[in-house]
């Protein structure tokens, strides 16, 4: 892995790559098996920026040989969810295994069309490329909410982002709010660190489900459902997970009222995976109570009209992929912020954007795959071969 920063400039690759983590580094590989040589650009000091600054006790929820990149797979002793750290290791690794160049503290501002091509404008000079892949992360941004009485509000607020150890919290008194996939998985590891109380503010029941469905783990089972209808995946889904954790109405987490493959297509919401968060729910050790109606001083009051006083409100609210500033002047984005880019924006390329059931680490290396040959047939169409990086 080359880590040093190119000389200030005008590079013209062939293909350059923005972001250097999981996505990035698969579409890198797909363009080397290919005989294209990209450039990655990444902001960070090294690959795999956002994974290093998760949470401590993070671990992969798609199993391990779903979660691997093309060319390496990830080794067994990382056991069937691998760690965060293991996962990094693996990044690296990767990235050397590949012969991969990568740039680091590379600051992306913008991504401009030009004659033949694109623009990429950084801190380090500028990039000239016939082929750019946006692999920045569909959580770079993490979104905050904002509450009547928020300016007054004496505890802590903080999103689930900026939480290094579920340890840290020992002894508090939290009020997580939201139950999405970071939400709910969080909420597992409060209880284990001791956390003196634990409330869950929920406004949408989420959809829950095991890691592991009578034994066998759950992507892969999505994976084999996909031959059937929508209606008929999540009645099974459902239904299944409702014989295994029971109904939750009791506890306050009535069913949802989509199916998880429906909310996901419709809304890109993808299911949370229980570690641990049901069984705390079960047994008293966490609350779900309403949504925030307004901040009180020290107080939170909800919309039932309960009032709760916690020493820290920890966010769990979801993520935005803040690619407006990067190119959304190029009419790319939906409302969302979120990529659609077709036809009308040739050699402009996203990757790990789209939401999947199955897991998005399970996608990477299929759409490094279209991309790459895309890429691939583009050239061929146009015979312009596709070079490293020089200075011009």
């Amino acid at each position: 892995m080359n880590s040093d920063a190119l000389p200030r400039g005008v590079m013209t690759p062939g293909v350059t790559i923005i972001g250097a983590g999981p996505a990035g580094l698969a579409a890198a590989a797909a363009l080397r098996q290919r005989k294209i040589n990209p450039v990655i650009l990444e902001q960070g000091d090294a690959v795999g920026t956002s994974w290093r600054n998760r949470h401590e006790d993070l671990r992969l929820n798609t199993i391990r040989w779903l979660s691997d990149l093309p060319g390496l797979a990830i080794p067994r002793r990382a056991g069937r969810w691998v760690s965060k750290d293991d996962y990094i290791d693996y990044l690296e690794r990767f990235t050397r295994h590949m012969q991969l160049q990568v740039h680091s503290g590379v600051q992306v501002h913008r991504v401009d069309s030009v004659a033949g091509g694109w623009r990429v404008l950084t801190n380090n000079g500028d990039y000239r490329s016939q082929h750019v892949i946006v692999a920045t992360g569909h959580d770079r941004v993490p979104k905050m909410p904002h509450w009547p009485g928020q300016a007054g509000f004496l505890p802590p607020i903080q999103h689930v982002s900026t939480l290094r150890r579920a340890a840290d919290l020992a002894g508090q008194r939290v009020l997580l709010v939201g139950a999405g996939n970071s939400g709910v998985e969080i909420a597992g590891h409060l209880v284990n660190a001791g956390v003196k109380d634990l409330w869950v503010s929920v406004r949408t029941p989420p959809t829950i489900l095991p890691r592991q469905l009578y034994g066998v783990p759950l992507h892969p089972l999505t994976l084999a459902l996909g031959i059937l209808p929508e209606r008929i995946r999540d009645r099974l889904v459902r239904t299944a997970a409702q014989r295994i954790f029971g109904d939750l109405g009791a506890y306050g987490l009535p069913s949802p009222r989509q199916g998880p493959f429906e909310r996901m297509r419709t809304t890109g919401v993808t299911v949370a995976i229980d570690q641990g968060f049901v069984a705390a729910l079960v047994a008293g050790r966490l609350r779900v109570v309403s949504a925030i109606d307004h901040l009180d001083g020290h107080d939170v009051a909800l919309k039932d009209g309960t009032r709760l006083r916690p020493d820290v409100v920890l966010t769990a609210t979801g993520y935005d992929p803040g690619l407006t500033q990067l190119v959304g002047h190029l009419d790319v984005l939906d409302a969302d912020g979120r990529p659609h880019c077709d036809a009308s924006q040739p050699g402009l390329w996203f990757i790990g954007y789209q939401a999947a059931i199955e897991g998005t680490l399970r996608r990477h290396p299929i759409e490094a795959r279209q991309i790459a040959q895309a890429i691939v047939n583009a050239r061929m169409t146009a015979l312009q071969p596709l070079g490293n990086p020089d200075r011009v």
